[in-house]
């Protein structure tokens, strides 16, 4: 996310927003669980009165209760609109946001939500943005959830916003055009790129305000990463479930994502995905040619495993290790590639040192050498083969002097703090 807390936090202090749906997003859900963060005090709470007055609306439409779901203490956050409210289009919804007093960086976050918005009704009924009404998810509660939700955000000075796997539930769902299948269109279209789950309940889970806020967070798609939790908060929804509590989990602290060298060069914690297939049908040409594909397309490492398969066949695991974004592209090229029916996934921390390449040059040929450290002390210098085994031939020297000479020259360089690659 853009800074918008003055300075920022540094790459190895970054605020995390994580979202928790398991029974699916909605706006109030996601306002009340940010609230319920704040046990002590109300400041959130006032945060979000100042921003209602800020948009001219009356605070006394927006309840927020303190209870319990199934055992869970929670908050709830309800917007009584007048029952003649008016129906508004998007020029309307913008000139009550640009004629606020709110921040700078609220007011932008919240006209491009309430543009997006509008943008896919329009493509879901098929016609000029200038002619939607805001009336399927309401006006006022429109304002409310999105306007609140950056205002909270921007209080806790998040850095970065992830999300876990969305339920959006199923069975149908009764909009103002009539009975349409969950989820409903506008939250389909809100949600590309996202991994969605139907059920656990035949009902809608996750509303288009939901989707839309997800998206316009810039939440990032995967498994609860690395991190310190400081703050939890519990947000219910205004249905009752079946089989469990209608509420959206936040949990938010410092990401340890950011102390590791994926980020910054430092070292630290990452994050990664091993995939695994198993193989025994697949000649060895095919397994060459799909781990050098996986290679070219920034998998971090690649490797194969002899196994005694089913019917006693020898057969390969092939493994990749490869960063969350890049999961998807690779599972699809494993199973292009190698017609497996099925790629198994393991989300990992690893511990990574610090690490560069120096150049040097050893018998008038230049030979890279890379380097690791961890906590300021030198722990790993290899010469590139490929280059070493060049200098060694031009030079007509044994590979192994040449791998030695590389190694002394390089750890000068670093000895002496020459600037590094």
């Amino acid at each position: 996310m853009a800074d918008h807390s003055g300075g920022g936090a540094t790459a190895i202090d970054r605020t995390l927003l994580y979202l928790d749906p398991w029974a699916g997003v909605s706006g109030d859900m996601l306002l009340g669980a940010l609230l319920s963060t704040d046990q002590a005090g109300g400041k959130l709470e006032a945060d979000l009165r100042r921003a209602l007055a800020a948009l001219n609306l009356d605070d006394s439409m927006v309840e927020i209760v303190r209870d319990v779901e199934w055992g869970v203490s929670c908050t709830r956050v309800r917007v009584r609109a007048a029952e003649n409210a008016p129906l508004r289009h998007l020029a309307d919804m913008e000139h009550i946001i640009e004629d606020s007093s709110l921040s700078a960086w609220v007011r932008s976050h919240s006209l491009a939500a309430v543009r997006r918005l509008a943008a896919v009704e329009a493509e879901v009924h098929g016609c000029p943005v200038e002619e939607i009404h805001f009336h399927e998810v309401g006006a006022v509660d429109t304002l409310v959830d999105v306007v609140g939700a950056f205002v909270l955000v921007e209080a806790f000075g998040v850095d970065k916003v992830m999300v876990g796997p969305i339920p959006v539930g199923g069975g149908t769902v009764e909009i103002a055009h009539g009975r349409m299948g969950v989820p409903a269109p506008a939250t389909a279209l809100l949600l590309k790129g996202y991994p969605i789950v139907g059920g656990p309940e035949m009902r809608e889970l996750t509303t288009p305000t939901g989707a839309l806020l997800v998206s316009q967070l810039g939440a990032v798609p995967g498994p609860l990463p690395p991190m310190e939790i400081e703050k939890v908060g519990h947000g219910a929804g205004s249905m009752k479930l079946d089989n469990g509590p209608n509420i959206l989990r936040v949990l938010l602290g410092r990401s340890w994502e950011g102390r590791g060298a994926s980020l910054a060069g430092e070292e630290g914690l990452d994050t990664v995905v091993e995939l695994q297939t198993n193989l025994d049908d697949v000649s060895p040409e095919v397994i060459a040619y799909t781990c050098r594909l996986l290679r070219e397309t920034g998998a971090l490492d690649v490797w194969t495993v002899a196994a005694q398969m089913k019917k006693d066949r020898p057969g390969v695991i092939v493994h990749a290790l490869v960063r969350p974004d890049a999961e998807p592209a690779a599972v699809e090229l494993l199973l292009r590639q190698t017609g497996t029916l099925g790629v198994r996934r393991q989300p990992a921390s690893r511990w990574l040192a610090t690490r560069g390449t120096v150049t040097v040059e050893v018998a008038g040929r230049e030979v890279r050498v890379k380097w690791g450290r961890w906590r300021d002390r030198l722990v790993s210098i290899a010469p590139e083969y490929e280059d070493a085994a060049g200098a060694a031939t031009a030079a007509g020297l044994p590979l192994r002097v040449v791998m030695q000479l590389a190694t002394e020259a390089a750890a000068a360089r670093l000895e002496h703090g020459v600037s590094i690659s």
